[in-house]
């Protein structure tokens, strides 16, 4: 049972202790899935997108699906499908995730203050659904280097977004 539930779990960045703590204290285990059952969260996600989603986790640097993608389109909260960025809006920050400057609309993202991993950063979510998408970064100065409308950086999970070709 360890070793099958370490197996799922590999490979996603900060998840070694959250599998370990759920392992050792299985009531908190039996929590959480009890949780994930009776949330409004899309049955079709995979792992990786629910432990983005909803435990706020976030993918390995350059792996993700959509990190190179230059197709024209839309991208979509992946539980939920409201529409978060256009396409037009992303750009290669060299971070190892998808980023853009700008969301769909107004009010498409809430932002959240976040303090873990030991620093004071801006969590960004779906509006919608309250899935968690990434952080955002700002000052980087990426509207000097770029000439972009503004000098904020999206990093976003591909694990948190289904893209729609146009």
């Amino acid at each position: 049972m360890i070793r099958s539930t370490a197996r799922i779990f590999r490979g996603f960045a900060g998840t070694r202790s959250i599998v370990v703590s759920r392992l050792i204290y299985k009531r908190s285990f039996s929590i959480s899935f009890v949780t994930r059952m009776s949330e409004n969260w899309n049955p079709n996600l995979t792992t990786e997108q629910l432990l983005v989603l909803r435990d706020k986790h976030t993918e390995r640097p350059h792996t993700g699906a959509y990190l190179n993608n230059k197709d024209t389109g839309v991208y979509n909260c992946a539980n939920c499908e409201a529409p978060l960025y256009k396409s037009e809006t992303k750009f290669d920050s060299h971070c190892g995730w998808p980023a853009f400057y700008e969301e769909v609309k107004k009010g498409a993202i809430t932002y959240h203050t976040d303090y873990t991993m030991g620093m004071k950063r801006t969590e960004i979510c779906c509006a919608n659904c309250g899935g968690h998408l990434g952080h955002v970064f700002e000052g980087e100065g990426w509207k000097e280097r770029l000439g972009l409308p503004v000098d904020a950086r999206h990093c976003v999970n591909s694990a948190s977004l289904n893209f729609k070709k146009q």
